[in-house]
């Protein structure tokens, strides 16, 4: 990898299922679009889960991004937040698929993630008594990441774009913020967006 950083199991998870993906959509005579994977189709190929966009996704007060339900094998999201949140909350939900249901012995089966648990890349302040909470939103969303902006085609775009933040976003589908997260992560320098 480029980045500085050393790379996280979560990230090199996330590789894994993207090359499983390619070699499975190339046997189907099919190519996966490392700019723009489709994450639909990569739940459903990959881990038979269905996706579903549901408006005003919240329970009382609590409004959600998605969430993974194990046993009904979908990932529900939002359907009223950006198509770029949305593509992101479903690689999140699949993170939590592969990383804390099927490669472990979880109690889990159900994953509730609200759009702070989506934004998350470490554990807030005084929040250490919720640590296994925000452990496994970190590592759903460094999946996220390498899923939607795999590698080679974020170094690729960001000579083209010469690290444009903005223009690199929305090639990749994602928002401003997750491209300026993971550009960082890569060690690769980026030009912010102007507010």
């Amino acid at each position: 990898m480029t980045m500085h950083a050393v790379r996280t199991h979560a990230e090199a998870k996330a590789e894994e299922v993207l090359q499983k993906a390619r070699s499975e959509f190339e046997s189907l005579g099919e190519k996966l679009d490392a700019y723009q994977p489709d994450v639909e189709l990569v739940a459903a190929l990959m881990f038979d889960l269905g996706v579903q966009q549901v408006p005003d996704l919240s329970v009382g007060e609590r409004e959600y991004a998605g969430f993974l339900d194990v046993d009904a094998q979908l990932i529900v999201v939002e359907a009223n937040h950006h198509i770029h949140r949305q593509r992101f909350s479903i690689a999140h939900e699949i993170g939590h698929f592969v990383l804390h249901y099927r490669d472990s012995s979880s109690p889990y089966r159900v994953f509730t993630c609200t759009s702070i648990d989506m934004e998350t890349t470490r554990i807030p302040d005084g929040e250490k008594e919720r640590i296994s909470h925000w452990r496994r939103e970190v590592e759903a969303n460094q999946f996220a990441s390498v899923l939607l902006m795999p590698e080679s085609s974020v170094t690729a775009m960001h000579r083209v774009t010469g690290g444009s933040i903005l223009r690199m976003s929305n090639h990749f589908k994602v928002s401003p913020q997750a491209m300026e997260i993971r550009l960082t992560r890569l060690g690769l320098p980026c030009k912010p967006v102007r507010r």
